[in-house]
């Protein structure tokens, strides 16, 4: 019994373990005053973290439903004809395979690791990157009516 009990300890020290994500909310990625810039109002202590957060997906290679390249944003409707989120509240996500979109109105979980990382793109800067894990469902539907903005243009 104790050298299983002292394998144990070895694994557990050793990191062979799976790290297991830590749940954050939006505001954990801007920990600064509110007059700090927000290209550096960023959390270092998130950096290679395995993470879940919720937001709502900004898809930047959909294809039948898919996507595995997409932009999470903690507000609803972000979409390239209004003014996207601070780098900040932005963070991109890359899957190795691709994941099923949810609709426009409905927030996903993302599970993965986050890392410091600012990049441009056509629609935005981003202050944050996550190899995604796991995308998971949120448990409540949002009825379009509740979202307050129209996707039509």
């Amino acid at each position: 019994m104790k050298k299983y009990l002292i394998l144990f300890i070895a694994l557990l020290s050793s990191g062979a373990i799976a790290e297991e994500a830590t749940s954050i909310l939006w505001k954990k990625l801007a920990p600064g005053p509110a007059e700090l810039p927000a290209e550096v109002n960023v959390n270092p202590e998130l950096d290679g973290k395995k993470v879940v957060i919720p937001g709502f997906v900004i898809p930047l290679d959909a294809q039948d439903g898919l996507t595995s390249n997409f932009l999470l944003s903690p507000r609803q409707g972000a979409c390239i004809h209004r003014p996207p989120p601070a780098p900040n509240q932005l963070i991109h996500v890359v899957f190795d395979k691709p994941i099923k979109l949810p609709e426009i109105e409905q927030p996903i979980y993302i599970s993965g690791t986050i890392n410091l990382k600012t990049e441009k793109n056509a629609f935005a800067q981003t202050g944050y990157f996550i190899q995604g894990d796991e995308a998971i469902e949120y448990p409540i539907k949002v009825k379009p009516s509740q979202t307050g903005h129209s996707h039509a243009h």
